[in-house]
């Protein structure tokens, strides 16, 4: 079933992207703010988590991915670690939030495919994503 994807008005744009892919739509949440070495997501994101289980909710029966991304700024190995502890907490955070955790598969990059430079901070930030693939 085709979905059409919806923008919630609580999420100012440039804090995530909606994109076409071959697995399915995806959303690129932007510069989520964690904690510095951690899994720990900031209080301050609570709004962005509710918006978007509140969105995922609307898919019934979804299912869906979660890659998580670093900036790519120290040891590979220990960015991919943090990679996929990062995709493993918005599952958590998200199934806080109703959804059923085993709608979900992650898995995490690292700083292998960054959207920007890692050479200025405002690239970095980017590159520090969460992307959700709504898989078809």
């Amino acid at each position: 079933a085709a979905v059409t994807p919806t923008e919630p008005e609580s999420i100012p744009p440039k804090a995530y992207k909606i994109e076409e892919t071959p697995l399915g739509l995806r959303l690129s949440i932007r510069d989520i703010r964690f904690q510095a070495d951690s899994d720990s997501i900031l209080q301050s994101e609570s709004w962005r988590l509710d918006a978007i289980a509140q969105s995922l909710r609307e898919i019934p029966g979804g299912k869906f991915l979660v890659e998580g991304h670093t900036a790519a700024v120290g040891k590979s190995e220990g960015e991919k670690e943090l990679s996929v502890k990062r995709a493993k907490r918005i599952i958590d955070e998200l199934a806080k939030r109703g959804l059923d955790a085993g709608q979900f598969m992650f898995t995490g990059y690292g700083g292998t495919r960054p959207v920007a430079d890692n050479g200025s901070a405002e690239g970095r930030a980017q590159n520090r994503r969460v992307e959700i693939t709504i898989l078809d």
